[in-house]
């Protein structure tokens, strides 16, 4: 099913609606004979007869580890026009054992980035011995309609084309193919490489009454209300059939293994040089569990009425369901299924389906309803009401960090904390706390302007606006004393300190000398928000873990402070599997880490994304999701993962963002993907002998 459909994320159009549409098929590679213009980056290419589909020969494209995006780039003789063609479709091949997640892109100058200005990417997945077409669209630009995918192309399926910025489809100078830091040696073999005829479009009454998309058809798709009690029926029996693991204690903790200390609250330990939680009976205890348990996303209606345009308006579940401008799709099928009142039973069924797959945890973002439910551990996120100040750097980051030198972030995160820990600091099946999620600490592997992003943002600031700008001016203070030894070591001419306090900006190249600085303020800034924290939380609840931030971006200095306060790290890792190359970053540091976000997406389900990294199908998703679990338990370090999200995503997508993503364990009519959960639920049986007794 995931052929049928169609991801667009262009920002702006990369077709215009005025372009004539092409009605012909336009080859543009078959790799018959050598071809110039083919550049390799960590990668290699080279002529293959193995998985060849127009003529005799292919092009088989080896991406090496570890590599952070390994690619094979092909460019053109001379600018290509590509107006009015629906998308450029290629042949893929994978010949390895490995499913492999990928990305494309393509470029209409040379000054492309990769960061969308003049490019537009894609992302795909296929699975170890699988033939497939793949397209990259040239349609309709999503953000008009205010979602990241749209449904349709054909027999193709689709890799997406995400982007911002300026863009030219007729002139084209190259296309590629990448991997995101794969954790080993992949393949692919791609042939037929052609543009393939334009299209009109119809988005018009797009889902039915139930959220579901109203042009295909799948397994548990929804016909009737009393479909919803046949499967509710149906999973009975099947979560009757499979209970929790049996060797699982209360909390989901190992009771076949060893018994340590108990202390009545979870904690960390090493087990034969292996980190773990301890549950509160002192069992070994490895968290695995979704996010965003007991949630739901409302879909906007005003401005779109043409996407629903076929709902009924005298459905009570939809009424009771809708806001001021939108629905709640998933709300309403659940009133349908378990009435009115719906979320004690939602969440209790919930948490029958969570043991039973094999799950011990309640991730991040989840319903209040899960806290002190009594039958599943729990993770709780804070965050601090938006009183104090905060450093902004750039980098897509609109709402800038949190400024740990305005004593008001103390406040604000002391009164977050003790909110929660009113309610759950004598619950033992409470794990810890998270504070923030993905914060601004900017990406030491990208440039020297994101490692010292927050650094460099302080100094652009207003000192009389900025406590972490005072902060930085004190510290150089501190170490130069007079202005002309700070001016003598950063080349600088600064008439004295006071001058620094208006904005500063300093060259693109940054003097080794001033990068030392910038590094020193980055440790003080890091440790002075962890130790903020770290001091907020034990003072609310002193029996339960700090598990830090949820490290999207980081630097050596941030995940040294973070070390130095955190229980436990944490970092939101979409990958296809743990790379050990890759994550020596943390050899220095001797703390547990929890992953707090990752997941594999597909579309055979009606949604129309993939989420950030793709699978085909459901299978592909069991397949995807054992891989990574696995490679995550090989790491000593690491003491669980939790996914991104519980439940799909609306089709129609989510009002904040668009997002509008197949990742969830349950469809947006609740009902499970059990090829998926069957898969998922074998994996997690053998978490702690696996991790344990290997």
């Amino acid at each position: 099913m995931s052929s049928r459909f169609l991801a667009l994320w262009c920002l702006p159009a990369l077709l215009c609606a005025q372009e004539p549409l092409k009605t012909d098929t336009r080859l543009l590679d078959s790799f018959e004979s050598s071809r110039a213009g083919i550049t390799d980056k960590d990668a290699e290419h080279a002529p293959a007869t193995e998985g060849a589909t127009e003529g005799a020969k292919a092009l088989r494209l080896t991406f090496h580890a570890p590599a952070a995006y390994p690619a094979v780039i092909l460019a053109f003789d001379s600018p290509q026009d590509f107006r009015g063609y629906g998308g450029l479709a290629f042949d893929v091949y994978n010949p390895g054992r490995n499913t492999v997640a990928f990305n494309t892109r393509i470029d209409s100058s040379s000054e492309a980035d990769g960061t969308g200005h003049h490019s537009r990417t894609g992302r795909g997945s296929i699975d170890s011995g699988q033939h497939s077409t793949f397209v990259i669209p040239f349609g309709t630009d999503p953000s008009t309609l205010k979602v990241k995918a749209l449904p349709g192309f054909g027999a193709f399926r689709s890799l997406g084309s995400l982007g911002k910025g300026p863009f030219d489809l007729g002139h084209v100078v190259n296309w590629q193919v990448f991997l995101n830091l794969p954790a080993d040696d992949r393949e692919l073999i791609i042939d037929n490489v052609r543009l393939v005829p334009g299209r009109h479009e119809d988005f018009s009454n797009l889902v039915d009454k139930y959220g579901q998309y109203t042009r295909e058809t799948w397994p548990g798709k929804v016909a009737t209300d009393a479909d919803l009690a046949a499967q509710a029926d149906m999973e009975d029996r099947d979560l009757a059939a499979h209970p929790a693991p049996a060797d699982r204690n209360a909390y989901g903790g190992w009771a076949a293994g060893p018994q340590l200390e108990a202390t009545g609250f979870f904690r960390v330990a090493k087990q034969d040089g292996k980190w773990t939680f301890v549950d509160p009976e002192g069992r070994l205890f490895l968290s695995f569990g979704p996010t965003c348990v007991g949630t739901t996303d409302v879909t906007t209606i005003t401005g779109r009425e043409q996407l629903f345009n076929g709902l009924p308006a005298d459905d009570p579940a939809l009424n009771a369901a809708k806001t001021s401008d939108g629905v709640d799709f998933l709300k309403a099928n659940l009133i349908r299924k378990y009435g009115k009142d719906f979320l004690t039973p939602w969440l209790d069924r919930s948490y029958t389906r969570l043991l039973s797959w094999g799950f011990n945890t309640v991730a991040a973002f989840s319903s209040w309803g899960s806290i002190g439910n009594g039958r599943v551990p729990y993770t709780l996120t804070v965050w601090p009401a938006d009183k104090h100040a905060r450093v902004t750097w750039g980098a897509g980051y609109v709402r800038g960090m949190d400024d740990p030198f305005d004593p008001q972030f103390a406040a604000d995160v002391a009164s977050a904390v003790a909110a929660q820990a009113k309610r759950a600091k004598d619950d033992p099946y409470c794990i810890g706390y998270f504070v923030g999620n993905e914060e601004a600490w900017g990406f030491y592997k990208n440039d020297p302007s994101s490692h010292y992003g927050l650094a460099l943002g302080a100094l652009k600031a207003e000192a009389s606006r900025s406590p972490a700008k005072r902060a930085m001016l004190g510290q150089l203070r501190a170490k130069y004393g007079d202005v002309s030894s700070l001016n003598a070591a950063w080349e600088t001419s600064f008439a004295d300190w006071s001058s620094m306090e208006a904005p500063v900006s300093l060259p693109k190249t940054l003097k080794p000398k001033v990068i030392d600085d910038l590094s020193a303020f980055l440790s003080l800034y890091a440790d002075t928000y962890f130790r903020t924290v770290a001091e907020a939380i034990r003072s609310a609840d002193p029996h339960h873990l700090y598990l830090g931030c949820r490290f999207a971006g980081y630097s050596p200095e941030v995940l040294a402070a973070a070390a130095r306060h955190c229980d436990v790290l944490s970092f939101n890792i979409y990958r296809d599997k743990l790379s050990t190359s890759e994550w020596a970053v943390l050899d220095r540091y001797d703390k547990p880490v929890l992953i707090g976000e990752f997941h594999f997406g597909s579309t055979d389900r009606g949604v129309f994304d993939t989420g950030l990294f793709a699978a085909a199908d459901q299978a592909s998703r069991g397949e995807s999701y054992r891989a990574y679990v696995q490679s995550v338990l090989d790491h000593p370090k690491f003491v669980g993962a939790h996914w991104f999200q519980y439940a799909d995503q609306p089709a129609t997508g989510r009002a904040m963002d668009g997002e509008n993503a197949g990742i969830g364990f349950v469809s947006i009519t609740d009902t499970p993907h059990q090829e998926f959960i069957d898969s998922v639920r074998q994996t997690n049986a053998d978490i702690y002998s696996y991790r344990f007794k290997k």
